[in-house]
């Protein structure tokens, strides 16, 4: 109805109906009084003091109710609402600081999952303990770990794995005739050590491997403890050692029970070897600790020894993509680039105690592979071939060095690309064994099968 018609039907309308009207007409009392008395007057005294009453309860029942923002919002829009006008602004204003702040705390959590997640590796275990486990779940979620076997429980029960090692080869007879000989070099850092994990771990799972068949079980316990980091396809990886070691281990590699067996030794140069090439290549020092000189020395005893073996050679070098891009130097402030530049000048170089010429490259080398690791950071569709660029950019002397005397011995060269799997946090992993078992299948392929009838029943670790 019009309010003329309210007015003109005042007599016959209850206050409820007339309470009705203002609330639906968003009208207030006072409006509606003024427009009552320009006509004929309140026909009841008793009537009008029962629609105030009955807005008065109304409004106190709409204020009580009244929570939320927007709830608030409407209570304050009515214009038959007058008794909590200053309470209503109060409250609105604490509900709206409130949902501002709550709004906040919301994009700061947002920013700080998506800070972590496009940057998952550029924080340790140690730099996530104040992380509430909220966080973390969300994470592992939306990358699909949780469904992979990692929990925020595994992350933060992470316990450093060990590695203990074993004596290496000393003299000429220490090494064990008619293997091929594994080199893995690399700087510190540079991936090796992980990569020789998951190489070992699937070759346990998806091979066959024994006890090599010499008298000196070199290597074993160390390589044991490599194996062991992917007990299952999700493990820990090891911290970063104040300094590399050198270590050397033989075994028997083979396909399957009707396979032809291929005797192997993996050796595990130090990346402090590299810190040598440098000072010889630069004429300086870097090496401080005498201790450190040693034992760098002595792995330097053993690569001659192997060098200089009738044995089969195949070199594997290690280089980090994600370190160079980042361009991450040591504490002498040399990046990776230093360092694999002077080793390029040491192999066109180097002569041995004997002061002959050392050549890695020497007839009895197969292959030699350049290994990019950390491959998963490298952007694109065809990562080959941005691998190669980032070689040729970053390593273009030591590149070219390798490259060259491969060419020169007729010795088959090839980049690989590498990673071990998803890292996390730098030290949970769960690991990828494709990039493993292209290289386990080269070493298949590239090594001879052996005729030596004596092998062990037993594997013997």
């Amino acid at each position: 109805m019009e309010l003329k018609e309210i007015i003109n039907r005042l007599d016959d309308l209850s206050a409820a109906d007339i309470v009705n009207y203002l609330c639906e007409n968003n009208m207030s009392f006072e409006v509606f009084s003024e427009a009552v008395k320009k006509a004929n007057g309140w026909d009841s005294a008793e009537k009008r003091r029962n629609v105030q009453s009955l807005l008065k309860k109304k409004d106190n029942e709409l204020f009580v109710s009244a929570t939320t923002t927007k709830e608030l919002e409407y209570y304050l829009s009515r214009n038959w609402c007058i008794l909590h006008v200053s309470e209503a602004q109060t409250k609105l204003q604490t509900t709206q600081n409130a949902a501002s702040a709550e709004r906040r705390k919301r994009d700061e959590y947002e920013n700080m999952l998506r800070e972590i997640d496009d940057n998952i590796n550029e924080y340790d275990i140690d730099d996530i303990s104040d992380f509430n486990d909220e966080v973390l779940s969300e994470i592992l979620k939306k990358r699909g770990y949780d469904k992979r076997g990692v929990s925020v429980k595994k992350i933060r029960d992470y316990i450093e794995p060990k590695l203990l090692l074993n004596d290496i080869p000393q003299s000429k007879d220490d090494v064990p005739e008619d293997y091929t000989d594994v080199f893995f070099w690399g700087i510190p850092s540079s991936g090796k050590t992980c990569a020789l994990s998951a190489i070992l771990n699937t070759i346990k799972k998806d091979y066959l491997m024994e006890a090599p068949d010499c008298d000196k079980k070199f290597g074993a316990t160390y390589r044991d403890c490599l194996i062991s980091i992917f007990r299952n396809d999700c493990g820990y990886l090891p911290g970063r050692t104040n300094k590399d070691t050198t270590q050397y281990m033989p075994f028997l590699l083979y396909r399957n029970e009707k396979d032809k067996k291929r005797k192997i030794s993996f050796f595990e140069l130090s990346g402090e070897v590299f810190k040598y090439f440098y000072e010889k290549a630069n004429n300086t020092k870097i090496i401080n600790a005498d201790s450190d000189r040693q034992e760098i020395e002595k792995a330097f005893d053993t690569l001659d020894l192997l060098l200089k073996s009738n044995n089969q050679k195949i070199h594997f070098f290690f280089i980090d993509y994600n370190q160079e891009t980042k361009y991450a130097a040591d504490k002498n402030g040399l990046t990776q680039s230093n360092y694999l530049e002077a080793a390029a000048t040491y192999f066109r170089d180097a002569k041995d105690k004997d002061n002959k010429p050392v050549d890695i490259f020497q007839k009895k080398t197969d292959a030699v592979y350049v290994v990019v690791t950390k491959s998963d950071e490298i952007k694109g569709n065809d990562r080959a071939t941005a691998a190669k660029s980032f070689l040729r950019d970053n390593f273009g002397s030591f590149m070219g060095v390798l490259q060259r005397q491969c060419k020169d011995n007729n010795v088959k060269f090839d980049v690989k690309l590498f990673s071990i799997g998803d890292v996390m946090f730098k030290k949970v992993c769960i690991i990828n064994r494709e990039y493993s078992t292209d290289i386990i299948e080269d070493l298949l392929e590239r090594v001879k099968p052996s005729s030596n009838s004596r092998i062990p029943k037993f594997f013997n670790s």
